[in-house]
């Protein structure tokens, strides 16, 4: 089994990969299809996101079975068995979605959508293709599942990158040669998204340890797991309801074109607050679970706050340049004064309630490590009771601004007592170290940084030419990762014995 440390390099260089090709490729898709039918993706990709909880935690669970099975080559059987055996519902919901998606496409294209330029039926055969392109990519979200609970990263992102390569290039000259419309764009996606869920079930069959007998269906392992699945897909449900609700309201009120912008504002903050938070969760997760499962509780405190700490160490400089520095960056990538106008405020909000949000994956690991699932519905449905009301009022009375300050709000508060109450049961004590040694220095040291740095270079930024302001936006997300690395406890005496032979 490959190091922790290589699977973390395997999955922050894929993760990159795919935020290197989105940064790349979505402007140039932008001057083909134009930001009414980006605003169309992201209207269904909300759509998406709220169906693909018909998984009913099938994919968390398999990840956290084969983490825990794979501690052993004895329970090679069960595992082949446990992999056919949630095949079926996995199957089962991707032929729902389908079902679902393409009974809604007539009627959102035509009753919900605001259009300027596209017509009705160019956005229900744009709907239709996204309708199967979601399916499909279901059952390859299914074997990522299982390759990330075997903890193999390298061949997971391997394929990733690989099919995100083809995925973009191939979409670029789609557009460039044969049609610069939103139907091809879809029609190229649908191709490859069959290509890599093909390869990904190869490689999950494979990664497997070998058994005697062919996987086959049990009943009893069904029974096994499905008070977690459950649980999982309660919880997933409950914070979906929370977090999507904005951008329903908003795809409603707004125009496509507004929609758009809010859409590239998400995708900025996807591709590199998400690029962080999958590739450190995707590792941690399936550690944690092992921990768990041998019962080594010493090793597990150490590796968790070490986890948190890494998940800090990139994911909050990332965020803190980005809301610092929202409008050069917006302008540097589109080369767009309008987009970057109506972006830069949108942007900065949504990585501050990203970066809230990702902070608290890791602990919320360490519960689903534990099967402890209750703490996430109990906590998800005070949200909603309480916070629900204010995101709506947000929405309606500040539009997009208002949404995103109450999803803000929910992060914030959420986040602060699942962590108070969570380790008033699982590693007693810890909540502490997590709030003052994980979390808190690495804040503190990026913002007075970058306080500083605005102050010093906002005035310069849009006068400088764009090689200058590449090169100073760089510097000061080196210094701001600098600095939190050695705010960090664990980072800091990493590198003082790396670099000097002692701590």
């Amino acid at each position: 089994m490959a190091s922790t440390k290589t699977n973390i390099f395997a999955s922050f260089a894929g993760q990159f990969w795919t935020a290197i090709l989105g940064i790349i490729f979505v402007p140039v898709y932008l001057r083909y299809i134009g930001v009414e039918s980006y605003g169309l993706i992201g209207i269904f990709l909300s759509l998406q996101t709220f169906l693909n909880q018909l998984d009913f935690g099938i994919s968390p669970t398999l990840s956290r079975e084969m983490a825990r099975l794979s501690v052993s080559k004895d329970n090679a059987q069960e595992m082949h068995d446990l992999r056919r055996t949630l095949q079926v519902p996995n199957l089962l919901s991707a032929i729902t979605i389908l079902i679902i998606l393409c009974s809604l496409s007539p009627l959102i294209a035509r009753y919900w959508v605001q259009p300027k330029e596209l017509t009705i039926t160019t956005i229900t055969q744009a709907f239709l293709l996204i309708s199967f392109t979601t399916a499909i990519q279901f059952l390859s979200g299914f074997n990522a599942g299982g390759l990330i609970g075997l903890q193999k990263q390298v061949l997971l992102n391997s394929i990733n990158a690989a099919c995100g390569a083809a995925r973009s290039i191939g979409a670029w000259l789609v557009l460039a040669f044969v049609s610069p419309t939103i139907q091809a764009f879809l029609w190229w996606q649908l191709l490859i998204v069959i290509v890599q869920t093909i390869l990904t079930s190869v490689a999950f069959r494979k990664s497997i340890f070998r058994s005697e007998e062919k996987g086959r269906f049990r009943k009893d392992l069904l029974h096994k797991v499905w008070r977690f699945a459950a649980g999982m897909s309660i919880t997933g449900i409950l914070a979906l309801a929370v977090t999507q609700t904005d951008k329903v309201i908003l795809s409603r009120m707004l125009n496509l074109e507004q929609f758009g912008y809010y859409s590239l504002a998400i995708t900025i903050s996807s591709m590199a607050m998400g690029m962080i938070v999958g590739s450190v969760s995707n590792v941690i997760y399936p550690k944690l679970a092992s921990f768990v499962s041998i019962g080594d509780e010493n090793a597990l405190i150490d590796f968790y706050h070490r986890g948190c700490q890494l998940m800090s160490l990139f994911l909050i400089p990332t965020s803190v340049v980005l809301a610092f520095f929202s409008y050069p960056v917006v302008l540097l990538w589109t080369r767009n004064d309008a987009i970057a106008t109506n972006t830069h405020v949108l942007l900065t909000l949504v990585v501050i309630g990203a970066a809230l949000n990702g902070l608290i994956v890791l602990p919320h690991n360490l519960q689903m490590a534990y099967s402890w699932t209750r703490l996430g519905i109990y906590l998800l449905i005070v949200a909603i009771l309480l916070l629900m009301p204010l995101m709506i009022s947000g929405v309606y009375l500040y539009g997009a601004v208002g949404g995103i300050s109450g999803w803000i709000v929910y992060n914030a508060v959420i986040g602060t007592l699942m962590v108070l109450i969570m380790h008033g049961r699982l590693l007693k004590g810890e909540q502490w170290r997590w709030f003052f040694g994980d979390v808190l220095p690495a804040i503190l040291a990026a913002v007075f940084l970058n306080s500083i740095a605005y102050y010093v270079f906002s005035d310069y930024l849009l006068k400088w030419s764009s090689t200058l302001r590449v090169f100073v936006l760089g510097t000061i997300a080196f210094l701001t990762l600098s600095v939190t690395a050695l705010s960090l406890s664990s980072i800091r005496s990493t590198a003082l014995k790396r670099v000097f032979g002692y701590e």
